[in-house]
C-alpha cells in the first residue's frame, strides 16, 4: 500500500456467479485504477466519492457525489477510475453474471432501455440514479456487517441481492411510469438537496415540513412532491430511515447501549425497537451483542 493511503477495501466471491466488493479509501495523492469491467450486471453504491471514470479509453465521466450506478456490460472492456486526492471514497459493488441475473429475475433487456441519466453507452451502459435512504442503509449494513464465518457470507449474499434488486426495481419503476427527477429544474434540484441536508442535520429533533420548506426556499407542496420525485421517498420516510441508519452504525461500532442509541437518535425505547426490527430484521439488542 502506498505511504499515507488508508484502505479497508475487500472483495468476496460469494458464489461462482455473485461478487461483492466494498471499501473505504483515502489517499493523499490521486490514484488511478485500471480493471476489467465486470461482465453482466453491476450495481455500485457510492456513499462518498469524487472520481472520474472511463471505459475503453473513451471520454471520462465524473462521479462527484453520493449516488447509485447500474452498469450493464457484454464482452471484454477495460475500465479506468481516477480517484481524487484527500477525498474519502466509500462504496459497495455487487456483480452478477448475466445468466445468474436473468435467473434471479433481473430483466437486463428492460434495464438497458429504461433511459434515465446515462453516463456511458458505447459497449457498456452506465446509468446513474440518486442514492435513496433504503440503498444507503443496505450499503451501510454491508460495510458494517456484524457477523463472522459462514453466517457472514450468508448475510452478505442476501444483502448483495437485496441491493441489486432495490436499485434495479427503482430504474424499472420509472419505465412503468414511476417518478424521476428528469422534469425538475436545476434550481429545484439544488433546493431539494438543501432540504435533504436540513433533514439530515436535524434528524434527532426533526423539523416540520413548513420549516424545511422555508429554509430551503420552497413551498410545502413543491417540497413534498419534489422530494419524493427526486429521492423516491417522503421527507418523513427519509428522516426515519436516516435515524435508523445512524442507530445501526452506532450499535455496530460498539460502546453504546440500546437505550443510549435510542435516546441519541430521538426515539423512545419501545418505538425504537419496533422500527429497528422492521427495518433490519433483528432487534437492536442482537446487534449490540454481536
Amino acid at each position: 500500500m502506498e505511504h499515507g493511503v488508508v484502505s479497508t477495501a475487500w472483495t468476496r466471491q460469494l458464489s461462482s456467479e455473485l461478487t461483492l466488493s466494498a471499501g473505504c479509501v483515502l489517499s493523499p495523492t490521486p490514484v488511478t485504477v485500471n480493471t476489467p469491467v465486470f461482465e453482466g450486471l453491476q450495481v455500485i453504491v457510492s456513499l462518498n466519492g469524487k472520481l472520474s471514470g472511463s471505459v475503453d479509453g473513451r471520454a471520462p465521466f465524473a462521479i462527484t457525489d453520493a449516488g447509485v450506478y447500474l452498469v450493464l456490460a457484454r464482452g471484454s472492456h477495460e475500465g479506468c477510475d481516477r480517484f481524487a486526492a484527500n477525498t474519502l471514497q466509500r462504496y459497495v459493488k455487487v456483480g452478477l453474471d448475466a445468466g445468474h441475473a436473468q435467473r434471479s429475475g433481473f430483466d437486463l433487456e428492460r434495464l438497458a432501455v429504461t433511459g434515465g441519466q446515462q453516463l456511458h453507452r458505447d459497449g457498456v451502459l452506465v446509468m446513474r440514479q440518486a442514492l435513496t435512504p433504503a440503498l444507503r442503509a443496505i450499503a451501510t449494513q454491508i460495510l458494517m456487517c456484524p457477523f463472522d464465518g459462514a453466517v457472514r457470507d450468508m448475510y452478505m449474499a442476501g444483502k448483495a441481492l437485496e441491493m441489486a434488486a432495490v436499485a434495479s426495481d427503482r430504474v424499472l419503476g420509472r419505465s412503468r411510469g414511476g417518478a424521476s427527477g428528469a422534469d425538475l429544474s436545476a434550481f429545484e434540484i439544488e433546493r431539494l438537496q438543501q432540504a435533504r441536508e436540513l433533514a439530515e442535520q436535524h434528524f434527532q429533533q426533526p423539523l416540520g415540513l413548513p420549516e424545511i420548506a422555508r429554509l430551503s426556499g420552497l413551498n410545502v407542496k413543491k417540497l413534498t412532491a419534489g422530494f419524493r420525485q427526486l429521492f423516491g421517498v417522503s421527507v418523513f420516510e427519509y428522516v426515519q430511515d436516516y435515524r435508523l441508519q445512524e442507530a445501526y452504525r452506532m450499535l455496530s461500532a460498539g460502546g453504546y447501549t440500546v437505550t443510549q442509541v435510542a435516546c441519541f437518535v430521538g426515539y423512545a425505547i419501545p418505538h425504537f425497537s419496533t422500527l429497528f426490527r422492521q427495518r433490519f430484521g433483528m432487534p437492536p439488542s442482537q446487534l449490540a451483542r454481536a
